[in-house]
């Protein structure tokens, strides 16, 4: 697009307007599970519409959860450019605990305080005012701008694969959450395997001559476990945490004074963009085998639970080095590049669809679930304007 109309496009963007919908969004609680957001995505879509703005709700994947898709069309020469944002927030827990009420924006200084302001309304309000400041400037650039608030991000729910796969669909996409402004390019991914090990009923009183203890197969796979987190943190990547194993749950035992009949184990696997979950059952399925060690009698399962695929956009792709440049230009500061320990939606876009991704978006994502969850106001704002000013380019 020419230069000389960017500016003023830009300008368009209004800060005031961030701050009125944040507070109305966050007054609306979105809390998941169990799921709340059919008001939330009809006051979206009833409020974009009022400004002339091109809004669908989509009934899947949970008819009583509708998702928002939003468009400002360009003239159908040029790409078109993603803005994500979902709407579920995690529930408030213990509300005693919170020193501001939590469906309620309250303003301090430059922060924000309020359940979702950093995780993610403000971001979300920040696309909204986006897609009117585009829709007002009557710019008619080639590409299209398509918004999508999609539902149970936060409980790894298909809301954004969905979107995808009934084609609402683009060249490139920002999910917007909190990267304390930095450019996230890449999230670890992550896998859960159950482990269970059964064996024989015995007496306490017996000796191991005369029955196997559970219990023994359980303390040596842990220990397996423990060994393959120290072979595989050092492993290293360019932008993300090395990878992780751990037992995070165990079941096991039925009277204090019996052997445990059965256990039952969860393991929590963090992985690089290079490795398998397939490897990773496998390199489990084995390591269990030798923690049973023949015991006759004692018979052990590895069974797959969930996935969320690691993700890395090239840092040379032309999604990053826009967004960089736009920093530059509006931040007059050099981009900060980081790797999101979190999981997010950015995997349906870069593993389900093929498009270029980043996580981008205001405040600190340890302020997020938890009480007094906040955001910089104008952290909010500058990212908002990086990030138009990149869709901008991109469309134009």
């Amino acid at each position: 697009m020419s230069n000389a109309n960017k500016p003023d496009i830009l300008a368009a963007l209004d800060a005031e307007l961030i701050l009125e919908l944040t507070k109305k969004l966050v007054a609306i609680p979105t809390v998941n599970p169990p799921g709340q957001e059919a008001e939330y995505a009809q006051f979206i879509h009833d409020t974009l519409a009022g400004w002339g703005i091109e809004v669908e709700l989509v009934p899947e994947p949970e008819p009583e959860r509708p998702q928002v898709v939003a468009w400002v069309r360009g003239r159908g020469d040029g790409p078109t450019f993603i803005l994500n944002a979902h709407m579920d927030t995690v529930p408030p827990g213990d509300e005693a605990r919170w020193t501001k009420p939590p469906f309620e924006v309250t303003q301090e200084g430059d922060l924000l305080y309020g359940l979702g302001t950093c995780d993610m309304k403000g971001s979300l309000a920040s696309i909204m005012a986006i897609l009117k400041a585009l829709h007002d400037s009557n710019a008619g650039l080639p590409g299209t701008l398509m918004a999508q608030f999609p539902m149970g991000e936060e409980t790894d729910e298909p809301g954004t694969k969905t979107l995808l796969a009934k084609g609402y669909t683009g060249d490139m996409a920002i999910t917007m959450e909190p990267t304390n402004s930095q450019i996230g390019p890449g999230t670890r991914g992550a896998c859960w395997y159950r482990v269970e090990v059964e064996g024989p009923s015995a007496h306490c009183g017996l000796s191991a001559a005369d029955a196997p203890d559970v219990m023994h197969v359980v303390q040596r796979f842990m220990a397996e476990v423990e060994a393959l987190h120290e072979e595989v943190c050092q492993q290293k990547h360019h932008l993300l945490d090395s990878p992780a194993a751990r037992v995070t749950e165990v079941s096991a035992g039925e009277t204090h004074n019996s052997r445990a009949r059965r256990a039952v184990m969860l393991v929590d696997r963090r992985m690089l963009p290079h490795e398998s979950v397939e490897a990773v059952g496998e390199d489990l399925r084995e390591r269990l085998t030798q923690a049973i060690g023949g015991r006759e009698g004692v018979r052990g399962k590895v069974s797959f639970v969930d996935l969320n695929e690691a993700t890395e956009t090239p840092l040379d792709s032309e999604l990053v080095q826009v967004l960089s440049r736009n920093t530059r230009e509006v931040d007059g500061a050099e981009p900060r590049i980081w790797g999101p320990p979190y999981g997010s939606d950015m995997r349906n876009f870069v593993v389900d669809a093929g498009i270029p991704c980043v996580n981008y978006g205001a405040g600190d994502f340890r302020r997020c679930h938890q009480p007094d969850e906040c955001v910089p106001f104008g952290d909010l704002v500058q990212v908002a304007r990086i990030t138009f000013g990149t869709v901008l380019d991109v469309i134009g």
